[in-house]
């Protein structure tokens, strides 16, 4: 019952939490140059410390957490949001915002550690599937309303009001953490396997087979990544509008909504070897997705993206928990940790290779959509003979024992 409970705790926090942030961050840069009058070069920098410390700390936040306790650092994440999002509303200028985007970043951090964190702990009896699936659907609860509330406010001329509602809502997440983890035992720290931090952080690294499928999850995070890298310049290529390029990522978070716990729950309970070939598959359709939007035309350009949504259906089902079914006891967080930074390797790549071959060329944008179907269909060989592979370790060691 109480880790029932934590699940629910956690998936409320996750929407309330997503939606301030959607509420504010799609339209940061517009309210920075139009109500702020910073220059593009200050945008610029908003946008890449925020992007760096949001990413860039997953594996310390990971290994805090599996030292630290993840309810504790769970709750420091929110609190430390709720500062950052408070000042973001304080006043629209660039040492403020800066200010406030590195403390945001930092805490929202710590936030997606701890919560996956105690999302493993409080699922090791089944459900982990449709849990971490649940996280990130909860995500895209907030990336459907927050965009469409945010756009309405700032129509009426009331950007400030966006800010407002996105502070009081991680204040609200923040105060609910607070309550209910208020009997975490702070006295007695939670201590990793491994001894010291850097024993920790550097540990997954000897896990061969974890080290691998951290690589080869990159061109799937890439994969996912083509919604804010490929797709602004494609739909600017095409001659398509804000409105077409909203309306796809409504349908992207309109697909994640209505299908993400369906296939976590249908995917519980499955081995290891049968997760890695459904990231086979998940690789597959994002690779098919790409080829159709080679194709000049709208549609196809609509059609592709859908396809490739589907295959993030994969994604969110089974790479959180292939990762927390390899990691020994005690490191969860830093597993997660190295997957969340494999995460941001692709997202990097994927804006790296749109912004040098979208660049309004024709060959350029075949050549970008061919490479990327081709990184997919890589990635999805190899998750398909690595389960293979991991099934006839399985039964060898069976046979042995």
């Amino acid at each position: 019952m109480l880790e029932r409970s934590t699940r629910k705790f956690i998936a409320v926090t996750r929407v309330v939490t997503s939606l301030g942030y959607y509420l504010t961050i799609p339209l940061l840069g517009v309210i920075a140059l139009r109500a702020g009058s910073m220059s593009a070069v200050e945008v610029g920098a908003l946008v890449s410390a925020h992007a760096l410390f949001r990413r860039g700390l997953a594996l310390p936040t990971g290994v805090l957490c599996d030292r630290w306790g993840g309810e504790r650092v769970l709750v420091a994440g929110l609190v430390a949001e709720a500062v950052g999002y408070v000042l973001l509303a304080s006043s629209i200028t660039f040492p403020v915002w800066l200010a406030a985007l590195v403390i945001d970043g930092a805490g929202g951090a710590a936030y997606n550690s701890a919560g996956r964190v105690v999302l493993a702990k409080a699922s090791k009896e089944g459900g982990s599937a449709a849990s971490f699936a649940g996280f990130y659907v909860a995500t895209n609860v907030g990336a459907l309303l927050g965009p469409l509330l945010a756009a309405a406010l700032s129509a009426h001329g009331s950007p400030r009001a966006a800010l407002l509602l996105s502070a009081l809502a991680y204040a609200c997440a923040a105060a609910g953490a607070l309550w209910r983890f208020r009997t975490v035992d702070r006295s007695r720290p939670v201590t990793a396997a491994g001894g010291s931090v850097w024993r920790s952080l550097v540990g997954p690294l000897g896990d061969r087979l974890f080290v691998v499928y951290c690589a080869m999850t990159v061109p799937l995070w890439f994969g996912i990544s083509l919604l804010v890298s490929a797709l602004p310049l494609e739909a600017d290529l095409r001659g398509l509008g804000y409105v077409d390029v909203g309306v796809i990522n409504s349908l992207n978070a309109l697909v994640v909504v209505a299908l993400g716990t369906k296939v976590g729950k249908i995917t519980d309970g499955w081995d290891l070897p049968r997760r890695m070939r459904f990231l086979g598959a998940g690789g597959l359709a994002m690779a098919a997705g790409c080829l159709v939007c080679l194709p000049a035309g709208t549609p196809w350009l609509y059609a592709g993206m859908v396809v490739i949504t589907l295959g993030e259906l994969a994604l969110i089902a089974a790479t959180d928990i292939v990762a927390v079914h390899l990691a020994p006891e005690g490191s969860t967080g830093v597993y997660l940790g190295y997957v969340t930074t494999a995460w941001a390797v692709g997202g990097v790549l994927a804006g790296v290779l749109a912004g040098a071959l979208l660049d309004g060329s024709g060959p350029g944008r075949v050549v970008f959509w061919a490479v990327s179907t081709a990184l997919l269909l890589g990635a999805a060989v190899w998750f398909t003979v690595a389960g293979r592979a991991v099934t006839a370790r399985a039964a060898a060691g069976a046979a042995r024992t």
